[in-house]
């Protein structure tokens, strides 16, 4: 899709972070906008920038996680904006903590807004796009849907999720002259996990409390993404790579890095011992600054 001028976008998790940054950059050039979110305050600032662009916006409001949402506000759309050019998936969630602490609803509640909420996508729109044989997906992944991190485990099976769905898509409706991207994002500074619920062991919380451990923790994540990419310059790169019809959409080409790394299984196992050990050994001096060996409360 090289030209995107006066074509229709529709967008969810529009509200802030890569989201917002998509539907400013696509207003730039060109495009008319639906955008939704679950936080609607937000959202409305976001259509008052876009407003001053010139390009039509309507905003709507959607719980990507309730099919009954998606079938509302596609209706809505389609209202509005009659024709679907690009369908960009980007909302999405985490759930953070030791998989032991993870509880079930924990799991299906990330699965529901990070996979489902494509599925849901798919069911109101690409039947639409099959019926005109044009249009862009673009799904939202992560460089933790392309190996095995140090992300929260729910995190990282939504979003491998996502890059299969996406890959199997892209070769499922090419001849339908569909295209399908997945965007990889990199070390990119949006509040996904700032605002995450994190599940803390309950012996750590018994012994400095909730609101120490959490300070703690979220004072690490502040470190990890100090140096991270603005979502304003990682959108710039993406929607270069969805003007190529690119499957794979990135704001640097090493988050692909692992993936050539599993053609040797055994240079792979030794990549991803190494990362969770350097992972686990960041968390642990981090939380030493303050005076807490977290391996004393395992």
């Amino acid at each position: 899709m090289k030209d995107l001028e006066e074509k229709n976008c529709f967008i969810t998790g529009a509200a802030s972070g890569i989201g917002r940054s998509f539907a400013i950059a696509l207003a730039n050039e060109g495009m008319n906008l639906f955008i939704s979110d679950i936080n609607m305050e937000d959202l409305e600032r976001v259509k008052e920038e876009i407003d001053k662009i010139g390009v039509k916006v309507y905003t709507g409001k959607c719980d990507v996680a309730k099919f009954s949402d998606w079938e509302k506000i596609s209706k809505d759309f389609f209202s509005e904006l009659k024709e679907l050019d690009l369908l960009i998936n980007n909302a999405g969630t985490a759930i953070g903590g030791d998989i032991l602490e993870l509880e079930l609803e924990d799991w299906k509640r990330v699965l529901d807004i990070n996979l489902w909420s494509i599925i849901h996508s798919l069911k109101v729109f690409l039947p639409h796009m099959y019926n005109k044989h044009s249009g862009h997906i673009v799904n939202v992944a992560s460089g933790a849907g392309v190996f095995g991190s140090a992300e929260p485990a729910s995190y990282i099976t939504s979003k491998f999720a996502v890059v299969g769905l996406s890959e199997a898509l892209f070769g499922q409706l090419y001849s339908q002259n569909i295209k399908v991207s997945v965007v990889i994002p990199s070390y990119v500074k949006t509040n996904i996990f700032s605002n995450a619920k994190i599940k803390y062991s309950k012996n750590l919380i018994d012994a400095y409390g909730e609101d120490k451990i959490e300070k703690i923790y979220h004072s690490l994540l502040d470190e990890l993404i100090r140096n991270a990419m603005s979502p304003d310059k990682a959108v710039k790169r993406y929607i270069r790579g969805i003007k190529k019809d690119q499957l794979y959409v990135y704001d640097v080409r090493s988050v692909l890095g692992p993936l050539s790394l599993k053609a040797n299984p055994q240079l792979f196992e030794k990549f991803l011992i190494n990362y969770h050990e350097n992972a686990i050994k960041t968390t642990k001096e981090h939380f030493l600054k303050f005076g807490i060996n977290i391996d004393d409360f395992k």
